[in-house]
């Protein structure tokens, strides 16, 4: 659930920026934000991150297909694993809402909007859809460097502590069972030597 939320925000945000600015400033226009760090800069980004497959055409297409399968792949590891950890479910749900945020734009557009500048290092624009993308994958690093073998572990110690509740209470059973044999087999010698 709280997957959905933030993939949900996560587009919402990305979507609502995007058309806010769109309607106030003109395309290749900048309004500074905060002067020597970041500028609301409109432009247009035809390709993927670093404008890579920017040719449109078949590079779309592949684009596109390239993108689907990737957040394909990213809600069958969350469905898979949402047991994990909270913090996986966390970078992944970024993950896929940046990426929805920007496939919406080059289907329904042709292109993604960015207006994203840095203005202290040479950066391309970027948008809120790519801040989802790449903070969660940061935090998937976090994840997998810091955390997976420690879930691996607890995952495997519940396993094998299931595995033996399952054996006692399997084990039970038969332990009934050799008690009422024993009771079976004692009233059918008392009933003989009644007889």
């Amino acid at each position: 659930m709280l997957a959905a939320i933030i993939a949900i925000f996560a587009i919402i945000a990305d979507q609502i920026t995007k058309y806010i600015v769109v309607q106030n400033i003109e395309l290749h226009d900048k309004i500074p934000f905060i002067k020597g760090f970041m500028s609301f800069y409109h432009t247009r980004n035809t390709g993927g991150g670093w404008s890579i497959l920017d040719g449109g055409g078949s590079e779309r297409v592949v684009l596109i297909t390239v993108s689907l399968l990737a957040m394909g792949l990213v809600v069958f590891v969350l469905a898979k694993n949402y047991h994990r950890h909270m913090l996986m479910n966390i970078s992944l749900a970024m993950v896929l809402g940046g990426g929805i945020g920007n496939m919406i734009d080059r289907i329904r557009l042709q292109y993604v909007v960015d207006f994203l500048h840095t203005e202290f290092i040479d950066f391309p624009t970027f948008n809120i859809a790519d801040c989802f993308i790449s903070v969660g994958a940061v935090l998937l690093i976090i994840y997998v460097l810091f955390y997976d073998s420690k879930v691996e572990k607890r995952l495997a110690e519940e396993k094998a502590a299931n595995e033996a509740l399952i054996g006692a209470e399997n084990a039970e059973p038969q332990g009934e069972e050799i008690e009422e044999a024993e009771t079976t087999q004692e009233n059918t010698e008392e009933k003989g030597e009644n007889e």
